[in-house]
């Protein structure tokens, strides 16, 4: 079978560029009826012979330049001005249309007797905004289109292109980037190159600087630093939680941690480890907003007197977290006073917890090669407060890793569970196998507040456990084996049992493992179900999850063991996922469902057959909506050269009458069914609304037929309709606008 083109992203969307605006509210790419010299003259090549084999044409050689003599060119026989950019050399059927490019459908008309390549811009879309949207050329394939221009002329703003919300952000100048804009352009900073100086900070006493900008000089009320210096420490004399603030604070310390900003400063604790003997001591810094970090120190000033030092983890429910051990430390005649630096990113509150533990040793156990007996139904504490990291682990681990081994000497299934003994950080747990070091070792991983890792039936051996943290913390483990069960029909992609397309699925993953090691979703359990396409087809599949989950969709060929076996993956900050290919070869493929909890999934692979894209040009009100097969399509538009005609029931308050542009299409259903529209990889924030209009255009809204589409997934609505007109509004929130795609799948309910 023929590897079909990888995707890019599904979570993708784009600014539209000069080019792409042109070609689409123009129509150029629409077609021109060709002269009737030339359509004869391709019948003359013997295009329509009788009653012998079909007929080869000249412009076909069998290769990926398609009969076009030219690479791919795409011009074919007509190729100056004026001439329809989509039609290619004489045909008599489909095979003897390939133009080499993956963005564009490949067919023969089979009214003109020639080729005919249909480019789908969505097909370029890559996984960058800033670079501007992607173009399907028929000449070239796919070509960049224009970076995005955020700039106003207005010096007074810092606007950027922002890649992670796929937006142009407006900042007011901060040369120093204290968080206080520059006083000439409205904020209150008098002096914007330096960020110890702004109108967000206290006045600090009796250094003859305006801290505050407020035009005054060391006023009554200023604030003088506290815990500053090793000079001014606050004292920790025993275990507890203690209060600190850094706002009028220097920085004045090194060490092997910190914070890398303009704005960093330091706060010093001197903690009392009482005489007697040694004990393990443990601070744990807690800011709720900015970065942090922490160092416990033997002598103050002196960085080579460091017991440890961490940067700042963001912590599981809120906040930045840092968490330092220093281990069995005493004296038995004395009582030993240590300097703790706390640094953080500007001035904030924050909280030093001071704890004292049995004295322990630095756990050996930091490598295969040394990896502790995990022994059955025996809870393990692992403490990855000060681990290292050797061995390269999936599932978010961010701290250093202790491991583990268990050998089985028969057949047995295997539950791994692990959970944070103090809450600061989520456990991270990866099973590896007997090679156990490399990255392509690890089996299977999970990272959750209550980490679980299940496999059926594991061959007798030896097996390795890697446990970690999303931040310092102490993590219990407890292995659990059991007698062996066989896999559910729908584990894997080798059995996966077929898939009715255009049907719902309900999926249940509570016995399920991770098996798919495409990289699609790690970590997250899965099934797996073939899908026979007996055409080239779009297919889109739905993945309905449940709440406080995270799962994903995919569509993949058939081993599932590698990233290149990918096509297609989507995840979503709200259900349903949605995994999209156009113009997918006939074959026979894998769509997966996964989920990180295990929880039930419901699965639609929406199938039809492969459609050229649809361009709409106008369709700006009732009188010219663009009508919409009864089979649905793949519809490109855009909303910047329209007018704002309709309002929509879910657009954000205070908008100008009708809000933003918008454009309409119309859709009629002589029965009952079920219409799935999905707007993913448009460039803008969509707002969609379907309205009834057996009566007139535009008719009433359907309830619950309006979706607002932030980035990155973009409007979607799944609708049962009734038999009648309806209308469907492609419209942009809070007055947005510009390209957009929209997938329409009519099937039955």
């Amino acid at each position: 079978m023929t590897r079909p083109e990888r995707l890019p992203s599904p979570h993708t969307f784009r600014v539209p560029s000069r080019r792409w605006l042109a070609a689409a509210s123009s129509g150029v790419r629409l077609g021109i009826t060709l002269a009737a010299g030339l359509f004869g003259a391709a019948v003359g090549l013997g295009l329509g012979a009788c009653g012998g084999p079909d007929p080869v044409s000249p412009f076909y050689d069998g290769g990926l330049d398609g009969g076009l003599g030219g690479g791919g060119q795409g011009g074919g026989l007509d190729s100056g001005p004026g001439t329809d950019p989509t039609l290619g050399g004489p045909c008599t059927k489909d095979d003897q249309c390939d133009d080499g490019f993956d963005c564009t459908l490949d067919a023969c008309d089979q009214q003109l007797l020639r080729c005919r390549f249909s480019p789908d811009d969505s097909k370029c879309q890559n996984d960058g905004y800033c670079d501007g949207v992607e173009i399907c050329d028929n000449k070239q394939g796919c070509i960049l289109g224009e970076p995005v221009t955020c700039s106003d002329g207005d010096p007074c703003k810092i606007n950027t292109c922002d890649e992670a919300s796929d937006q142009c952000l407006t900042e007011p100048r901060d040369v120093d980037q204290d968080g206080d804009p520059d006083i000439h352009c409205g904020g209150g900073d008098c002096d914007d190159l330096n960020p110890a100086v702004s109108s967000l900070l206290p006045e600090v006493c009796g250094n003859g600087v305006d801290d505050d900008c407020d035009m005054e000089f060391d006023e009554l009320q200023c604030a003088a630093p506290t815990n500053d210096t090793c000079l001014d420490p606050l004292d920790v004399l025993t275990p507890g939680t203690y209060a600190m603030n850094s706002a009028a604070a220097a920085l004045h310390y090194s060490s092997s941690c910190g914070v890398a900003t303009v704005i960093a400063r330091d706060v010093v604790a001197a903690v009392t480890v009482p005489a007697g003997q040694p004990v393990d001591v443990q601070l744990t810094a807690r800011a709720p907003l900015t970065d942090l970090a922490l160092a416990l120190m033997g002598q103050c000033s002196d960085p080579a007197s460091e017991l440890h030092c961490n940067n700042g983890f963001a912590h599981p429910v809120d906040g930045r977290v840092s968490k330092v051990r220093a281990r069995s430390i005493g004296d038995p005649s004395a009582a030993l006073v240590l300097p703790a630096y706390i640094y953080t990113d500007g001035g904030t509150d924050l909280t030093l917890r001071y704890e004292l533990l049995p004295a322990t040793v630095k756990p050996a156990n930091e490598t295969c090669g040394t990896a502790d007996i995990l022994t059955p139904s025996s809870p393990t504490l692992a403490s990855v407060v000060d681990a290292v990291d050797d061995v390269a682990m999936g599932c978010g681990a961010l701290t250093g890793e202790l491991l583990y081994q268990f050998d089985l000497a028969t057949t047995q299934d295997v539950d791994i569970y692990a959970s944070s003994v103090d809450g600061d950080g989520l456990p991270v747990l990866s099973l590896r196998d007997a090679s156990c070091s490399m990255p392509a070792d690890e089996i299977t991983c999970a990272s959750a507040d209550s980490a679980h890792i299940f496999r059926h039936s594991v061959p007798a051996g030896s097996y390795y456990v890697a446990v970690a943290g999303t931040a310092p913390t102490d993590v219990l483990v407890t292995l659990e084996l059991s007698a062996p069960t066989p896999p559910p029909a729908d584990e894997d992609c080798d059995m996966a049992p077929a898939i009715s397309a255009n049907q719902r699925t309900d999926v249940l993953l509570n016995n399920h493992q991770d098996d798919v090691n495409t990289g699609c979703l790690t970590g997250g359990v899965d099934a797996a179900y073939t899908l026979d396409l007996q055409q080239p087809s779009d297919v889109l599949v739905v993945g309905a999850y449940s709440q406080g989950d995270v799962a994903a969709v995919e569509i993949a060929l058939p081993p599932c063991v590698d990233p290149s076996d990918e096509l297609a993956c989507a995840t979503a900050t709200l259900s349903p996922a949605r995994a999209q290919y156009r113009n997918l070869a006939a074959g026979s493929y894998r769509v997966v469902a996964e989920s990180l909890a295990g929880q039930p999934m419901e699965l639609t692979p929406l199938v039809r057959a492969a459609v050229p894209a649809t361009f709409v040009p106008f369709a700006n009100n009732c009188s010219d909506a663009l009508a919409v097969p009864a089979t649905g399509g793949f519809f490109i538009g855009n909303t910047s050269n329209a007018q704002p005609d309709f309002e929509a029931g879910c657009d954000q308050g205070g908008q100008p009458t009708n809000g933003a542009s918008d454009q309409i299409l119309e859709l009629v259903l002589t029965q009952t069914k079920r219409v799935v529209l999905d707007m993913q990889g448009s460039g803008y924030s969509t707002m969609l609304s379907v309205r009834e209009g057996n009566s007139d255009c535009p008719g009433n809204e359907v309830l619950g037929a309006c979706a607002v589409g932030y980035y990155p997934e973009r409007s979607f609505l799944d609708l049962e309709l009734a038999a009648g007109t309806y209308y469907i509004l492609v419209d942009g929130f809070a007055s947005q606008l510009g390209p957009w795609f929209l997938d329409i799948f009519v099937v039955d309910p």
